[in-house]
């Protein structure tokens, strides 16, 4: 089994877990400076840090099986589940590009006009993020 596939799926489990330890952290640290930032926040980070921290633990017990690895490895470079993720990328972005628009035509309906230039801007950055994208991985592969 590859050394460098293990590697870079074991840098994403670290990143997990440290960023569910900082988030952890960012809860603890707010609350001992006593800054008032209501009931929801404290109860948000430490659910979304213990989440963080199970799923990489997870991942981490997961890809210790030799078995387990290769099969995602196999799944992550067979180039028919490139295409399919491929078609359900592009797919899942129209179809967000459609509902952002949905939700600007709404919010200026309804004379709501920061919402609506945020959505707009929101459109705007994610079709250029994808045109960006498209451009630069047209250049690599």
């Amino acid at each position: 089994m590859s050394d460098n596939f293990l590697n870079k799926k074991m840098k994403y489990v670290k990143a997990y877990i440290i960023f569910g330890v900082i988030l952890i952290a960012a809860n603890f640290g707010l609350s001992f400076l006593n800054v008032d930032i209501g009931d929801f926040w404290p109860i948000m980070l430490t659910t979304w840090g213990a989440v963080f921290i199970v799923m990489g633990i997870a991942r981490f017990l997961l890809y210790r099986n030799k078995s387990v690895l290769k099969f995602y490895k196999i799944a992550e470079t067979d180039e028919r589940n490139e295409l399919l993720r491929g078609k359900a990328g592009y797919v899942t972005f129209v179809f967000s590009i459609i509902a952002l628009a949905i939700c600007s035509v709404i919010f200026v309906s309804m004379d709501l006009t920061i919402p609506a230039l945020v959505t707009l801007i929101l459109l705007l950055i994610q079709y250029a993020l994808f045109s960006i994208l498209v451009w630069y991985y047209s250049k690599k592969l």
